[in-house]
Formats: structure tokens, C-alpha cells, sequence
């Protein structure tokens, strides 16, 4: 049972760390290009810095909120693509100036809901010691 109650982070950790390099590295389209080293670094520091200060739940926050950048990128993308694009123009993710910058804005979706989530962290924090 101890060594189950020890896994659980590592296991969090683990699952964080995939849905957050998927979920900036969506954009990243093959051949897996150069840009994909720039989610990846950003994950991996975002989580190290999340971990050694007990943020986990802010970087848990922050992911949910990029995730939910993509999924109404993807309704909005789908309803351009129906509704008011009646040509046979190409996909807008195909365009490599669109996925460039569409991969920095989940990056820092991603980075200013955790950020925005450490100074939640920390006002509650405080709060928690002034009525002490």
C-alpha cells in the first residue's frame, strides 16, 4: 500500500507531463519539425518548477485550460471551414506561419493560466494567514 501512495505523484506527474506536451505540440505537424523542441522545453520547465514548489494543481488548472483553448479552436476552425469557406482552399493548419504561431499561443495559454494559477495559490495563501 506504501508503495502505491508513493506512485501516485510520479503518476500524476507522468500524466501531466503527456497531456500538456500533446496538447502544445498539437500544431506540430509531420515530419515532426524543430518547433516541437520549444512545447517540450516548456512543459518540462513549467512541471520541474510545479513539482519543486507543490504546484501540481496549478499546472493540472493551466492544462485544463489549454485543452480547452483547443477544443474551441477546433469548433471555431470547423464552423469557419463550414460556413463561410465554401472553396477549396487548403487548411488553415497547413499553412506553417498559422502553425507557428498557433503553437506559441497554446505555449502561453498554457504558461499564463499556470502563472495565474501560482498567484491564486499564493493570494489564498496569504488570506489563510491573516485571519490566523
Amino acid at each position: 500500500m506504501r508503495a502505491l501512495h508513493q506512485l501516485r505523484p510520479l503518476l500524476s506527474v507522468f500524466v501531466y507531463f503527456v497531456a500538456a506536451t500533446l496538447g502544445t505540440g498539437v500544431l506540430v505537424v509531420n515530419p515532426v519539425r524543430t518547433l516541437l523542441v520549444v512545447p517540450l522545453l516548456t512543459v518540462v520547465v513549467l512541471l520541474g518548477h510545479a513539482v519543486k514548489t507543490t504546484h501540481l494543481v496549478q499546472f493540472g488548472h493551466a492544462t485544463l485550460w489549454l485543452w480547452g483553448t483547443i477544443l474551441t479552436l477546433i469548433i471555431c476552425g470547423l464552423t469557419v471551414e463550414r460556413f463561410v469557406i465554401h472553396q477549396n482552399t487548403p487548411a488553415l493548419v497547413e499553412i506553417p506561419v498559422v502553425r507557428f504561431f498557433g503553437t506559441l499561443g497554446l505555449i502561453a495559454v498554457l504558461v499564463i493560466g499556470y502563472m495565474r494559477g501560482i498567484q491564486g495559490a499564493r493570494r489564498d495563501d496569504i488570506g489563510e494567514l491573516s485571519t490566523a
